[in-house]
């Protein structure tokens, strides 16, 4: 057995304020599959490694509650801007998951020893995380899961027409009035709504309606398919987007590994509504993580 836990113990610093990005980190760029990727590292190289990938519409300054945390318990951490995310801007007209998992085992080849890497998601970075995980499951130590459904859990047929039909309305609709209701409707608190609407508006109409093409293409049902790595499935009490209360359910009963924890007074984007609880419970479930090796 490995202990992927590091050594020193838990910080109790002052939350970052959204946006202001943290100075301990180092900024790097990395070119694949025609897009220049953008993402951030910091830490010490011998600390394990959280690789941090945002949802849909956000960017890695979602994270930014996050870092200090990570980092004062002694973590190292990787965020980084999904294509067609952030600063990571792309002249295609295609987004997908296999891809961004790809582009994303591409970036983790530049890091010194990053294995195991524990993957944190948030909505469609968690898709990316089990995506990555399918792939490549002698890379990953755990799983962090924020608001997102089990992309090979059984969906009805209900649930599949609503996800097809999403896209062609969220074109009818414009575009900053689409930014301001998505960010109502995943945060729960004013700061993280203000969050959003101005990571949405950044992003923008093309790359949005682009990024969520995608999303319509994602479920890839396996009703075999079990996750054998500890897993931590984080859900705002009051997370309306979709199916993802229920979804992250049915994944808890689904996979024995996994714990569930519903967090009060948050939304979809728990970590913005409810971030020092919710870096306890990052920072506690990866304190007590083994692995196997290899």
């Amino acid at each position: 057995m490995n202990d992927i836990s590091p050594h020193s113990g838990p910080g109790t610093g002052t939350e970052p304020m959204l946006g202001t990005g943290c100075r301990a980190e180092t900024a790097h760029t990395f070119a694949v599959h025609g897009t220049r990727l953008h993402y951030w590292t910091a830490g010490t190289a011998t600390a394990p490694l959280v690789v941090l990938t945002h949802g849909a519409g956000a960017d890695h300054r979602m994270f930014d509650p996050q870092i200090p945390a990570l980092l004062a318990a002694g973590y190292r951490t990787l965020r980084w801007d999904v294509h067609h995310h952030g600063l990571s801007t792309s002249r295609t007209r295609r987004f997908r998951i296999a891809d961004a998992a790809d582009d994303l085992r591409a970036l983790l080849t530049t890091c010194p020893e990053p294995w195991p890497v524990v993957l944190l998601g948030q909505s469609i970075g968690g898709y990316i995380a089990q995506e990555y995980l399918r792939r490549h499951p002698e890379d990953v130590a755990a799983l962090v899961v924020i608001g997102s459904t089990s992309s090979t859990l059984p969906v009805t047929r209900g649930e599949r027409a609503r996800l097809a039909l999403s896209l062609p309305l969220l074109r009818l609709m414009p575009y900053d009035r689409l930014a301001d209701r998505m960010a109502d409707a995943a945060a729960w608190t004013p700061q993280a709504r203000a969050h959003l609407r101005e990571a949405f508006r950044r992003m923008g109409r093309r790359a949005f309606l682009t990024v969520w093409e995608g999303v319509t293409r994602t479920l890839t049902e396996d009703p075999e398919y079990r996750i054998d790595k500890p897993q931590l499935l984080l859900c705002g009490e009051y997370d309306g987007v979709g199916t993802v209360k229920a979804s992250m359910q049915r994944w808890n009963r689904r996979d024995p590994h996994s714990e569930l924890r519903v967090l009060p007074d948050a939304g979809h984007v728990a970590n913005l509504d409810a971030p020092v609880m919710v870096n306890q419970m990052i920072v506690d479930f990866l304190s007590g993580l083994k692995t196997h090796a290899g």
